[in-house]
């Protein structure tokens, strides 16, 4: 804020300026309320145009749909409060807890419609016969404001679908050169790979998120949002399919020399990935180039695979051969098969950034987005924002305060605003501490500055200054939302108007209702269904644990892509909950979610085994006896590794000298599986038990 940089005062300023336009223009109109227009223009404004562009949009059609619903509300119940604030308080739950089910700012339109209703509903409550036209005054102050905010934003955003362009492009080239540090880490044994690949792939959600306001800013004709977020997938499964080939490696060592070659070769050419992506030249050339190093690694990978059949058919027609060796040659095969998948993982993900560079106008790629619905979660938000409203409303029917409604408004705006967040405690945490700041600068301004003056001029001249602060603290990453509620309040408390001003009587009861209203809202979620990070963690390990259950017991289907998707969604959960410091609880966490992940992965992988039928019965129960103890996994118990153990034993033999070899490529793919299975479930045993609350094991 002392020194900002171009883009902050830039973005400021013109903030600052579409506010003042939007408030004269209001005052111009004589309009009654012309501060929400300005508020508006605050609300709306965005770090990016594609969010401020959806913003205003989902914005616009909120405040649409609940002005309608505000009008059949107060017409269906007037001068009958005890009916009124219940239903509207069941009303505005009822979209709260909808929006939880809905991302970016499709869910902001949902909590628009809860707060805009409400807002009418107690701005018309003295003044029923009004009641439309209060309703089409708050959809001018909304599309007043947003107009002025996006024509301001448009004059000094040019080249708009370059720069969206080049920000896709540059968020790609960073998780792809996330993703190859780290997993040359992990195939190096190196610590810090295991953590690099936990962190990026608890930010990939948000990162898809944030491509949805790239395709904005880029336009509605072209797919490169579907294949950017098809990147991050197969970023994901590419991490996934590392961290399962690290823990086969452990299980492995020591391992066969000719895969510790092809090992080396794909970990040079990992390592070589970042600076080829970064250079000056032609991107999508040296891409093209990465592909056909990955490619020439691949093959090398897949003709040493086969020479190991080889050698391993070969060895089996030899009786003196020791089974060592024939073990040593299966586990080869098995490593080099992996990880030729796991370069084509790469590969993909690369051909994916390659459509995203040089998009065809042929192209009719569609990405499917998994999203996760949690019932209990929307369950908490409804409730919290029903209480809220019921508790505004109760205060002003029993109190009778002139300034009542303006206590239960911001009661309303708050509960709502953050009750489709997760942590609605941590989200709203610097509101109320904007509130203050407003109130604080609004006295100064009320008091002492605007009294001496009695023209618009004077008056966004005075208003200059604080909102230009309060722009520049909006771009500071620890207080925003501070300086959030400060933009959206400071008007209210000013209070500017044609044919009147805010005086001392004036201020000294909208003021306090105001701050009153935001201090229950924010209350609200500390008091009713508090958020609990640890109650949060044990509830998400429980859920971790059942769908990996009903996944073995084929209770719920899931692609290999809609799982890693829910897995990623729960580790950026993790992530989120532990807030700016993790402890080693929250990485004991990670490396409980990350190892469901990985035995998920690979039931699919075995129930896809199991769908050809070529297995004989007694191979084919022994995998189903697995999948049934993981299905019927109690308490803390050992049992799943154990089973896993036992049917390794048996197929691994049977692989040794099966001399059918489309059958012995199944077991084989079973053997893999098997191996990286045990070494999971004996390490999470207590993870996996959620009759009681995670702890860490305490030092002897």
């Amino acid at each position: 804020m002392i020194a900002p940089s171009p883009a902050n005062l830039g973005f400021a300023l013109r903030t600052t300026c579409a506010a003042l336009l939007a408030l004269s223009l209001a005052l111009w109109m004589e309009l009654d309320s012309p501060q929400w227009a300005a508020m508006t223009t605050w609300i709306v404004a965005q770090n990016s145009r594609g969010q401020s562009i959806s913003k205003a949009k989902w914005r616009l059609i909120g405040t649409c749909i609940g002005a309608i619903c505000g009008i059949a509300f107060l017409a269906a119940f007037p001068q009958e409060p005890w009916l009124l604030f219940p239903l509207l308080a069941l009303g505005a739950g009822a979209c709260c807890a909808e929006a939880t089910f809905l991302r970016n700012f499709r869910s902001y339109a949902l909590v628009l419609v809860a707060f805009t209703c409400t807002i009418i509903v107690l701005s018309g409550a003295s003044q029923p016969d009004n009641i439309f036209m209060i309703a089409i005054s708050r959809a001018t102050y909304i599309t007043l404001g947003i107009v002025c905010e996006s024509t301001l934003a448009g004059l000094f955003a040019p080249r708009l679908n370059t720069v969206a362009h080049d920000e896709i492009r540059t968020r790609l080239m960073e998780a792809l050169s996330g993703a190859c540090l780290s997993m040359t880490g992990l195939l190096l044994g190196q610590k810090d790979g295991l953590f690099r690949s936990r962190a990026l792939m608890g930010s990939i959600p948000s990162l898809a998120d944030q491509i949805e306001f790239s395709e904005i800013e880029m336009g509605p004709h072209e797919h490169i949002g579907d294949h950017a977020r098809a990147v991050l997938a197969s970023i994901s499964t590419f991490l996934a399919r590392g961290l399962s080939m690290h823990i086969h490696m452990d299980a492995a060592a020591p391992l066969p020399e000719t895969f510790k070659q092809s090992l080396s070769d794909f970990a040079h050419i990992l390592t070589t990935i970042p600076d080829r992506l970064n250079a000056p030249s032609d991107l999508i050339e040296a891409v093209r180039q990465i592909r056909a190093d990955l490619y020439h690694s691949r093959t090398n990978c897949l003709q040493t695979a086969t020479d190991t059949l080889i050698l391993f058919e070969e060895a089996r027609t030899q009786p003196n051969n020791s089974e060592h060796l024939m073990r040593d040659l299966l586990e080869s095969r098995i490593l080099e098969t992996a990880l030729a998948k796991l370069i084509l993982e790469l590969d993909e993900a690369l051909q994916h950034f390659i459509a995203t560079q040089a998009p065809s106008p042929k192209d009719h790629f569609r990405f499917a987005q998994h999203i996760e619905k949690d019932p209990v979660l929307a369950l908490n938000n409804g409730l919290r924002a029903a209480a809220a409203i019921c508790v505004g409303g109760l205060i002003w029917e029993v109190t009778a305060w002139p300034d009542g409604a303006t206590l239960a408004m911001f009661v309303a705006v708050t509960s709502t605003r953050f009750s489709s967040f997760e942590n609605p405690v941590q989200a709203s945490s610097g509101f109320l501490r904007g509130a203050v700041w407003a109130a604080l600068v609004s006295w100064v301004l009320v008091f002492l500055v605007l009294p001496e003056q009695a023209s618009d001029e004077t008056l966004l001249a005075s208003l200059f200054f604080p909102m230009l602060v309060g722009g520049l603290a909006l771009r500071a990453p620890n207080s925003i939302g501070t300086a959030a509620a400060y933009n959206n309040f400071m008007p209210f408390m000013i209070g500017p108007a044609n044919h009147s001003r805010m005086n001392e009587i004036l201020w000294f009861n909208t003021t306090p209702a105001v701050v009153l209203g935001i201090a229950l809202g924010v209350w609200t979620f500390r008091l009713v269904l508090p958020f609990d990070p640890a109650a949060e963690r044990w509830r998400l390990r429980r859920k971790l644990v059942r769908d990996l259950r009903r996944l073995a017991a084929k209770e719920s289907s899931f692609t290999p892509a809609e799982w890693m998707a829910r897995s990623c969604g729960r580790i950026a959960q993790i992530i989120h909950h532990a807030g700016e410091k993790p402890d080693a609880l929250t990485e004991a966490y990670l490396a409980g979610a990350m190892g469901i992940m990985t035995v998920g992965l690979l039931i699919l992988r075995i129930q896809h085994v199991l769908e050809h039928h070529a297995l004989s019965p007694q191979h084919t129960q022994a995998l189903q006896t697995v999948l049934h103890s993981i299905a019927t996994l109690h308490g803390h118990t050992t049992q799943p590794a154990e089973t896993a153990a036992t049917a390794l034993a048996f197929l691994r033999p049977a692989t040794l000298w099966e001399p059918n070899l489309s059958i012995q490529m199944e077991l084989t793919r079973a053997v893999g599986s098997l191996e990286v299975m045990k070494r999971e479930l004996a390490d999470n045993v207590t993870f996996l038990d959620i009759t009681r609350r995670f702890h860490l094991p305490r030092a002897a």
